[in-house]
């Protein structure tokens, strides 16, 4: 582009009056000859043509080399800009590329934090007594072993009396509990036997009354069903005999309408009466017999007299009302006679009821009056036993008392244990560093209360702060190296914390632990120091740079430049990172060219691109 332009601005430049040089030098030319048009030099002569040579003006010889000048800047002009162009070769981006290599991902963890100590120990008093010496400040160093701290002599021998006195009379007053508890427990002993035979006396009385009830309700229920059975069979009696009573009723009219009408008959016919129900059935007409034709009167036969009215019907009747009545009154007289039967049979069923109801009613009351005895017995001996009970230790009591008396004995001997601790004065238990400082010669020290602190030197960690992408990399018992104040040590993770807090930007950190292995009197507690954790490590893969590898939606990928500079997108899988360098697990070989990055370009598979290897 630079080039094209300044190949533009000189010709611009050698354009004189709106002519091109090419313009100009024909104008020259022409000029030379007089207005006579020239000879090109590309037009062929004729054969056997010779130019006339006409001798030179100055002027027309300085046309002449103005006109070659022109001429020679015309070639110069189109070797530079179409001649390079005919024969310059294609033109191709040119991108990165580096080169996938078998070797070795290693991640290195790097930060910093404070370095504190493993082992720290406050040292509480064992008595309460007077300070009798104590020179420590903070940020002294202490040797193990070394006394740091003593106690008044005196002080402590009145304290060690004042512990054995206190040791007997606990022993005394528990002497003096075991004897008093001993008569209850014997009393309480006889109180608890007999209650347990009254209670199951009681038990079996409440069992024999709920027994009685039980058979009182059962015999009350068949005395009941009993009643019932000679109440419905006295209604069918009382039944029975209003429809006897009716029947005999009914028989009677109908035998006396049967004789009133035997009687008219009998009357009519001039006949004596017949007795009630002595009828003759043969002088009844047959009616299936032939009537015999009627026969005209005989005059000279006198008239009789006019026949009785035909009563047959009415006294059929009467005759079936009798039927009826004496039927009913057998059929009822057998079923009220049943009746009474079974009456007198449930009656005898019904006093067995009532007798053993009557033994079983006598039974409750006699042993409600026994369990009620029962019970008055039982709540006597419920009183001495409570009585007893509330003066008796129990056992748990028995053994809280043994125990407090031992536990006044241990501590009576803890105290003297103390005691003749604080006669040796307190000791260092292991070299470190002062870090707090609380009691004061001449003062009173509380026992319990804190007296110094001690952080060992010896036993050291940088307590570092990570993130969570650097978590993931962290495991305990990985190598690293401290950097404190210019002198290298080497350590170990040993811990990592479980909680994580918010550092001062608000993200998220976890505490990581790191122990100096080698710690010496350079070590400062406080002091900042730098960590450089080595991490996981993968060897003998195939390595690209950071950088090289894409996310796209499929996954990871590169663009590889095969040997013909032609783009194409692998695929890969990626394992184990670090800052610069990742492994490919899967999609690349060892000696594929890999695009480095693609920033700001658009690349594309299939593309042809100029490699530049770094």
């Amino acid at each position: 582009m630079f080039k094209k332009k300044k190949n533009e601005a000189a010709e611009a430049e050698m354009t004189v009056e709106g002519k091109s040089p090419l313009d100009e030098w024909s104008d020259s030319s022409q000029d030379d000859l007089g207005g006579k048009p020239k000879k090109r030099f590309f037009l062929r002569r004729e054969k056997g043509e010779k130019p006339e040579k006409e001798p030179l003006t100055p002027e027309q010889k300085k046309k002449r080399r103005k006109r070659l000048i022109i001429g020679g800047i015309v070639v110069v002009i189109l070797a530079l800009n179409i001649i390079p162009k005919m024969f310059a070769p294609e033109v191709l981006p040119m991108v990165n590329v580096t080169e996938a290599y078998q070797g070795t991902v290693e991640q290195i963890i790097e930060g910093s934090g404070s370095v504190k100590s493993e082992h720290v120990k406050t040292y509480f008093s064992p008595v309460s007594a007077t300070v009798s010496e104590c020179e420590l400040k903070v940020g002294d160093t202490v040797e193990a072993g070394a006394t740091l701290l003593t106690y008044d002599a005196g002080e402590l021998d009145e304290l060690y009396k004042q512990a054995e006195l206190t040791g007997s009379a606990a022993g005394y007053g528990y002497q003096d509990a075991i004897t008093r508890d001993n008569k209850n427990v014997s009393e309480f002993n006889r109180s608890s036997a007999a209650l347990g035979v009254l209670e199951q006396q009681v038990e079996d009385e409440k069992n024999e009354n709920e027994h009685v009830q039980d058979r009182i309700t059962e015999y009350t229920e068949k005395q009941a069903a009993s009643s019932m059975v000679i109440g419905e069979q006295q209604a069918i009696v009382a039944d029975a005999q209003a429809k006897i009573d009716q029947a005999q009723a009914d028989l009677a009219e109908a035998k006396k309408k049967i004789q009133e009408l035997e009687e008219g008959g009998d009357s009519a016919n001039g006949t004596p009466d017949a007795p009630a129900g002595d009828t003759n059935p043969a002088a009844a007409p047959d009616p299936s017999a032939p009537t015999a034709p009627p026969t005209a009167p005989d005059p000279s036969v006198p008239t009789a007299p006019p026949a009785a009215p035909d009563t047959s019907q009415e006294k059929a009747k009467w005759e079936g009302v009798k039927a009826k009545a004496e039927a009913t009154i057998n059929e009822q007289t057998a079923i009220r006679d049943a009746a009474l039967q079974k009456i007198r049979e449930e009656q005898d069923v019904l006093n067995e009821i009532n007798e053993k109801l009557n033994k079983y009613q006598d039974r409750l009351k006699d042993s409600t009056e026994n369990l009620e005895k029962l019970q008055t017995d039982k709540a006597k001996e419920e009183g001495i036993k409570d009585s007893t009970d509330a003066s008796r230790l129990t056992s748990a009591a028995r053994n809280e008392l043994s125990a407090n008396n031992n536990l006044s004995n241990l501590n009576a001997q803890m105290t003297k244990d103390e005691i003749n601790e604080g006669k040796a004065g307190i000791q260092a238990e292991f070299s470190g560093v002062v870090t707090e400082v609380s009691a004061v010669a001449g003062g009173p020290a509380a026992k319990g209360g804190s007296l110094f602190t001690v952080a060992s030197n010896e036993d050291v960690v940088v307590d570092m702060s990570v993130t969570r992408f650097d978590l993931e990399k962290l495991e305990v018992g990985q190598s690293a190296e401290i950097n404190l104040a210019g002198k290298l040590y080497t350590g170990k993770v040993s811990k990592l914390s479980r909680l994580a807090a918010e550092n001062s930007k608000g993200t998220p950190v976890v505490s990581a632990e790191i122990h100096i292995d080698n710690p010496d009197e350079n070590i400062y507690l406080g002091l900042e120091a730098k960590v450089a954790v080595n991490g996981r490590k993968a060897e003998n893969v195939v390595v690209v740079p950071v950088e090289a590898v894409n996310t796209g939606v499929d996954g990871s990928f590169c663009y590889v430049v095969d040997e013909n500079g032609v783009v194409a997108i692998r695929e890969v899988v990626t394992g184990l990172a670090s800052s610069m360098e990742v492994e490919i697990q899967s999609g690349l070989s060892a000696g594929d060219k890999v695009i480095r990055n693609t920033t700001g370009m658009l690349v594309e598979e299939g593309m042809r691109v100029t490699a530049v290897e770094e």
